[in-house]
């Protein structure tokens, strides 16, 4: 899973290449322009799929996901990439799951993602701030369901936000008052609710957020390409003044797109999937969900504080550290892991994206805001 260079003069290698890199990678960015010298910027990561539980049949099974929290804390989960998340100033995850301590009120499905509401604790023991809870598992349990999970998260300090047809919550993140809006749901609920979610929108922009960011849960699990409704929905997003997409649902890494001035990142993949003990596709003969992406974005704003662009870093991460089986403890990748990953991103991906840096990540270049006709 893991790929390494030995010997002192190989890192020695690896340190020139992963300067020299960067400078081009930096180069690149500075050719459609800069950030503003006397400007700030936020720090923001996002993560693909969480299932920070499982299915109600496998639950006390030894190698189920709430096993493994009782067995090591909860911490573990992200205890590979703790750290990482500290740097920036806020952590957004996809959260598949409801954190309820009971069973009633199931609903009708195959697939119900639930853990005990004290598991609410892993997002701050993984320094995550912020959840986005509007997709196809918030109502695995119902009202009482959802209801205990926001009840959860927000006992633990942690921000949610979402709009589905229970809920209709946005988000606002501020420092040093700069303020960023974050705002999202599934493709169905978005084509039959545009009205309200432009109402939103604009509540986002009147409350005075300089940037805002758009959530899509949707798309085909599995597929290794975007589809249509992905591409409609962010189409219509970023028309209407979002200035970073963020997508997942389909359970791997798919594209990127460039519309106007936002960039669009179709689906992330999974992170800490405790819906699956393996990494195999069941559904899929030959191929695995082992490979995902972690954006971080830097958003930067004027000395004004009005938004003045963004720079996106893709890291190739695998959602276990294990490739035998799912042990949900992803890990950072490196080697030809990180380039397979990249390679997968790439094939959905109509231009060229920058060089991986080992250690590091693609840099992608530097993409100013539009400007005002």
């Amino acid at each position: 899973m893991f790929s390494s260079v030995p010997g002192i003069f190989s890192r020695r290698l690896w340190a020139f290449a992963f300067v020299f890199i960067l400078c081009l990678s930096q180069s690149a960015g500075l050719a459609q322009g800069a950030p503003p010298p006397d400007g700030s910027s936020i720090l923001l990561t996002f993560t693909g799929d969480c299932t920070l539980g499982g299915q109600e049949w496998l639950r006390n099974r030894d190698f189920s996901f709430v096993s493994h929290i009782k067995r090591h804390g909860y911490a573990y989960p992200f205890a590979q990439v703790r750290e990482f998340f500290q740097e920036d100033d806020l952590t957004v995850i996809n959260l598949e799951n409801v954190f309820y301590d009971k069973t009633t009120t199931p609903a009708k499905k195959n697939y119900l993602f639930r853990a005990p509401e004290e598991f609410a604790r892993i997002l701050p023991e993984g320094s995550v701030e912020l959840a986005f809870v509007a997709n196809n598992h918030i109502m695995d349990y119902g009202q009482a369901g959802l209801n205990s999970t926001l009840k959860a998260l927000e006992g633990q300090g942690v921000a949610w936000f979402g709009s589905n047809y229970q809920l209709a919550d946005t988000y606002i993140y501020e420092k040093e008052g700069i303020r960023i809006g974050f705002i999202g749901s599934y493709q169905s609920y978005w084509y039959s609710r545009k009205e309200r979610f432009a109402q939103q929108l604009e509540a986002l922009k009147q409350a005075g957020c300089s940037a805002i960011i758009g959530i899509i849960h949707d798309g085909t699990e599995y597929a290794p390409r975007r589809g249509k409704r992905q591409m409609s929905m962010a189409r219509w997003l970023v028309n209407n003044g979002v200035n970073l997409v963020i997508g997942h649902h389909p359970h791997v890494p798919q594209g990127i797109d460039i519309l106007d001035s936002a960039t669009v990142l179709y689906s992330l993949g999974n992170f800490s999937f405790g819906g699956n003990k393996d990494l195999d596709i069941s559904r899929r003969p030959g191929r695995r969900a082992d490979k995902a992406l972690v954006a971080r974005v830097a958003l930067y704003f004027d000395a004004a504080g009005a938004y003045a662009g963004q720079q996106v870093r893709l890291i190739p991460v695998s959602p276990s550290g294990t490739a035998e089986h799912n042990n949900y403890q992803p890990v950072i990748l490196t080697g030809q892991d990180a380039l397979d990953t990249l390679a997968l991103v790439q094939a959905d991906t109509d231009f060229t994206l920058p060089p991986y840096t080992e250690g590091f990540g693609a840099l992608m270049d530097y993409l100013p805001a539009a400007t005002s006709p």
